[in-house]
C-alpha cells in the first residue's frame, strides 16, 4: 500500500514542462506541478532524476509550465511515455514549439496558458527532485478551458475535467 500512497491525492492535473539544454528542446508531462508562493510568483514541479527534464532543466536554468486542453490527451500520453532523450517529443505529438518571451525554454501554441519560470533553486527530496522556478511571463490565450487530470488508477490514465 505505501508504495501507492501518493494516488490517495489525485486526480491531478497534467501540464506539460519543456525544457532547453543547448540546442536541445524536450517536453515531458507532469502532474506534480504546484504554486509555492504568491510574492514572488514561484511553482514547483517534482521530476524524477531518471528522467532526461530532471536534466535539461538543470542546465537550461529555466522551465515553462503548459496547461493543455482536454483535447490534447494523446499528446499528453506520448509525453509522458516516452524519453526525450532518443525522441522529439514535439515532432511525435505533433504539438507546436513557440519561442518564448523571457526564457530560453520554448512555450507549446496549443496549449491555452504557458507560464515561464526561471530556475531559483533545486530541492532534493528521495528520488526526486522540486524544481522552484520563478513566473518570469505568463501567457493565457483564453479563460474557459477543460483540463486534463491524471486519475488514480495509473501513469497513463487521464480524466477529463
Amino acid at each position: 500500500m505505501m508504495e501507492k500512497f501518493y494516488r490517495l491525492l489525485y486526480p491531478m492535473r497534467v501540464c506539460l514542462i519543456t525544457s532547453k539544454s543547448g540546442e536541445k528542446d524536450n517536453l515531458m508531462s507532469a502532474s506534480w506541478v504546484f504554486p509555492l508562493s504568491m510574492d514572488p510568483p514561484l511553482f514547483g514541479v517534482s521530476i524524477s532524476s531518471k528522467r532526461f527534464s530532471h536534466s535539461t532543466i538543470k542546465e537550461g536554468k529555466d522551465f515553462v509550465i503548459a496547461i493543455p486542453e482536454e483535447w490534447m490527451v494523446d499528446a499528453v500520453k506520448i509525453c509522458g511515455t516516452k524519453s526525450g532523450r532518443d525522441t522529439d517529443k514535439f515532432s511525435e505529438s505533433g504539438l507546436t514549439k513557440e519561442n518564448s518571451a523571457e526564457v530560453k525554454a520554448p512555450s507549446i501554441k496549443e496549449c491555452p496558458v504557458n507560464i515561464e519560470c526561471i530556475l531559483e533553486n533545486e530541492i532534493v527530496l528521495g528520488d526526486h527532485s522540486v524544481f522552484v522556478g520563478r513566473a518570469v511571463n505568463v501567457t493565457k490565450k483564453k479563460d474557459d478551458f477543460k483540463g486534463i487530470y491524471q486519475s488514480h488508477k495509473s501513469p497513463t490514465s487521464f480524466i477529463e475535467v
